[in-house]
């Protein structure tokens, strides 16, 4: 392994040379222009090219991974963990201060030490690892600028938190307002907002606290923290998020904004007891966003035509149903700024309030004052409203009023929590409403689920799942591969599966009727409104997103119904 570890700064120059010529397209007189630049700045080429902005960074370490060998860290996912780095320094009796100069990081592992570098000309700082790690093996990873900079960051963070904690303070709130435990909560969200992430759970756990990231709905862990550290972090939120620091046995709900960049984000904070301690977590919202349209949901030709004829419906109640976090509110927003001409009156009350859209009234629902969706919808009767959308019908009362209100000549939009489409029905006659009131007043119900998308550069061709080749289904079948662009998960983003249910007089008949759901369904399947694991499959046969990850969020009934 010590060879892998001997590269040649002057051979690397010359065998890059070539290359830079072919793959970044660098002229003779680039390659000129580096050279002189190189022997002025008594530098190396690479570092000239690079100064003199002839190639990116990124693709040039790219190059120079593939010669030397060196597996490319390119991404923060692949960046060691900064306690990894100190604890392996201390016990090979390395100064840290050393290897951030050297920008040169060891990680122990089970069967090597991994160690990350940005310079793999460094004999002399190469050579040290190589003779205190003695008859270790060692794995050397290329890290980019970029990365290399970040780990600075991470280490020297760490490092500050790790004294902090060992000075034994207990005062909860000095800790909190200590300079290392604000870096690090701030850098935990800054990481989470350029991961796209769209919830941080941080959880109490023994012997160690995990912070994970959602990211295109799935779930990945982040980093691990001693659990001594818990405490000062969750007050540090808590501080954040005007909570009550002291409450540790019941649940809080607060927000706070922060910023990243240009771009501002809310951030809803809840807490719940658990048997370690406390789990928190962290909904990340943005509060400007591109301008929320039908047509970039994902919605197919015929349901976006139907979904535009309920929205033109001058009374009723259209409902969009699905788990949490399954894209209902951002539908619903996609179909106010459609209905939205400016001659019409559109009214909205929610908890909370995600999105701002302009030339629509919205309210924020107070429950802790007694302002719930009930009372500011009695409120919005009185406003002379033509739209009016809630954000969940969660009791009998809040159900009664949108009836009411659907009953007086308005079109009133909003959510539910079931399963599938036709679930509404038999789910609204359980909260108290009587079935001839469902029948009369629902025009239309949606039901979602969110898919992640397949990553456009890196998926391939692949044969149409065996269960379809009997319906002839034809098209575009690809899986996820993984590549630099999507950080190796193979996916990227999100869109949405729907099933659009309008509702007819025969349908309206079996409700009233009180008919099982599976008669409504199979009503509405005989009128040729697709499932949504029909509707994933189709998005799947063009290539959108993969049959495993429709089978993953659709659930197996809706395929055989």
């Amino acid at each position: 392994m010590a060879s892998k570890l001997q590269i040649d700064s002057d051979n690397l120059d010359a065998q890059l040379i070539p290359l830079l010529t072919n793959q970044a397209a660098l002229t003779d007189s680039d390659i000129e222009l580096a050279k002189n630049t190189a022997k002025e700045l008594k530098c190396s080429l690479r570092e000239a090219v690079s100064r003199l902005g002839l190639c990116g960074e990124d693709f040039l370490f790219q190059i120079m991974g593939g010669i030397i060998q060196w597996p490319l860290v390119n991404s923060i996912s692949q960046c060691p963990a900064a306690h990894g780095v100190l604890a392996c320094c201390a016990q090979l009796g390395i100064s840290i201060d050393w290897c951030l100069e050297h920008e040169i990081y060891p990680v122990e592992n089970e069967q090597d030490i991994a160690l990350y570098c940005s310079e793999p000309t460094d004999r002399f700082g190469l050579n040290v690892i190589s003779s205190v790690a003695g008859q270790r093996d060692i794995s050397p990873y290329l890290l980019t600028p970029a990365m290399a900079a970040t780990v600075n960051d991470d280490v020297a963070r760490e490092r500050a938190v790790s004294e902090l904690f060992g000075r034994n303070s207990t005062d909860l709130a000095a800790l909190a307002e200590e300079a290392p435990v604000i870096n690090l909560v701030n850098s935990i969200i800054e990481r989470a907002i350029q991961a796209e992430a769209s919830d941080i759970h941080i959880e109490a756990g023994n012997p160690s606290m995990l912070v994970r990231f959602r990211v295109d709905g799935r779930m990945n862990e982040f980093m691990q923290q001693p659990m001594t550290r818990f405490a000062a972090i969750a007050s540090r939120l808590k501080l954040m998020a005007h909570l009550d620091i002291a409450e540790r046995r019941l649940p809080q709900d607060g927000r706070f904004t922060t910023r990243a960049g240009k771009r501002e984000f809310d951030v809803r904070v809840s807490t719940a007891p658990d048997v370690h301690g406390e789990s928190i977590v962290m909904r990340l919202l943005p509060k400007k966003r591109d301008e929320l349209s039908l047509d970039g949901l994902g919605f197919e030709s015929d349901h976006l035509t139907l979904i535009r004829e309920w929205g033109a419906l001058s009374n009723g109640i259209v409902l969009v149903t699905g788990p949490t976090g399954s894209g209902k509110s951002t539908t619903l927003y996609g179909l106010l700024a459609d209905i939205r001409t400016g001659q019409e009156k559109i009214v909205t009350v929610e908890d909370p309030v995600e999105y701002q859209v302009e030339g629509v009234t919205q309210v924020q629902a107070r429950p802790d004052i007694g302002y719930t969706f009930a009372k500011a919808l009695r409120t919005f009767l009185r406003q002379d409203p033509d739209v009016i959308m809630v954000g969940e019908i969660r009791d009998k009362e809040t159900a009664d009023i949108a009836v009411q209100a659907s009953l007086t000549g308005h079109l009133v939009l909003s959510t539910l929590h079931t399963n599938d489409a036709c679930s509404v029905f038999p789910r609204l006659s359980d909260i108290g409403v009587e079935p001839y009131l469902v029948a009369a007043t629902i025009q239309g119900v949606q039901a979602q689920r969110l898919v992640r998308k397949l990553c456009s550069n890196c998926s391939e061709p692949t044969e149409a799942p065996t269960f379809m080749t009997t319906s002839g289904m034809a098209g575009n079948w690809r899986k996820p591969v993984g590549c630099q662009e999507c950080q190796g998960r193979g996916y990227h983003g999100r869109v949405g599966v729907y099933e659009l249910v309008p509702v007819t007089p025969e349908i309206r008949e079996l409700i009233t009727q009180r008919a099982p759901v599976a008669d409504i369904r199979e009503l509405a399947r005989k009128g040729g409104n697709r499932s949504l694991m029909e509707d994933g499959l189709l998005k799947a046969s063009r290539g959108i997103t993969s049959v495993e990850e429709v089978l993953r969020v659709c659930s197996q009934e809706d395929l055989e119904s």
